[in-house]
C-alpha cells in the first residue's frame, strides 16, 4: 500500500499524490499554465489557460476572468507568481531573470489582490465538492514576513472553500529572495501545495 507523505522534493511527486488522493480522474484545468512545467510526465489538463500563452494549445485568459461556465469544473490548478518588488512582472518583461520567466508583482498588496480575485473565480467555475490546487510560497517583502499560505487559507475559507490537504515542496536549490543587505529572516526554502474543496452552496 502506497503511503503519500506531506513533504516531497518535486512538483511531480506532489501532483501525483494529489491526483491519487483527491483527483482520481486526472487534472482538468490549469489556469496559469506557463511553459507546462508541471505536466512533463503527468497527463496535461484538458483545459489550459495563461495570461501570456507560450504555445498554441494554451488559451489566453486571466485567472480572475475565465471563459468557463459556472460549476463546470471538477478541479483546477493555480500556480501564480509569488515574487514581489518586480517591476513589469505581470508582463514578464522585468530585467530580473526570475521575474521575466515567471512574472511577479511590484507590491505585496498586488499579489494579495490577484490571489483573492482568482479564488473567487475558482469558486464560481468549480462544481460543489470541486478541488482547487493552489501553489504558493511565504515571502519576505521590505524586511517583513508574509505568511502567504495562511492568508490564502483565510481568503479561501471566507469564499466558501475548505482546506482538505497540505503538501510542502522542499527546494533542491537556492530560491530567489528580495532580501537585500543584512539578513534579518530565515531564508525560505520551501513552498506549499494547498488542496481546497469547494462548498456545496
Amino acid at each position: 500500500m502506497t503511503v503519500y507523505r506531506s513533504v516531497y522534493q518535486s512538483n511531480e511527486e506532489i501532483l501525483n499524490a494529489i491526483q491519487e488522493l483527491h483527483c482520481p480522474d486526472g487534472f482538468e484545468c490549469d489556469i496559469t499554465y506557463g511553459n507546462g512545467g508541471f505536466w512533463k510526465t503527468i497527463e496535461k489538463p484538458r483545459l489550459r489557460f495563461d495570461i501570456t500563452p507560450l504555445s498554441d494549445d494554451v488559451e489566453k485568459s486571466c485567472s480572475t476572468m475565465l471563459p468557463l461556465e459556472n460549476n463546470s469544473l471538477s478541479n483546477c490548478v493555480f500556480d501564480p507568481p509569488f515574487l514581489t518588488y518586480v517591476r513589469n512582472g505581470r508582463n514578464h518583461d522585468s530585467r530580473f531573470k526570475m521575474g521575466s520567466r515567471f512574472g511577479g508583482y511590484y507590491k505585496y498588496e498586488e499579489l494579495e489582490t490577484h490571489y483573492r480575485h482568482t479564488i473567487s473565480e475558482c469558486y464560481r467555475v468549480l462544481a460543489p465538492k470541486g478541488k482547487l490546487i493552489f501553489k504558493c510560497q511565504d515571502i519576505i517583502h521590505n524586511h517583513k514576513m508574509h505568511s502567504t499560505h495562511i492568508k490564502v487559507v483565510q481568503m479561501s475559507e471566507i469564499e466558501g472553500f475548505r482546506l482538505v490537504d497540505l503538501f510542502i515542496l522542499a527546494a533542491n536549490h537556492r530560491m530567489p529572495s528580495p532580501q537585500k543587505g543584512k539578513q534579518r529572516h530565515a531564508r525560505i526554502f520551501h513552498s506549499y501545495f494547498l488542496v481546497f474543496e469547494r462548498g456545496s452552496n
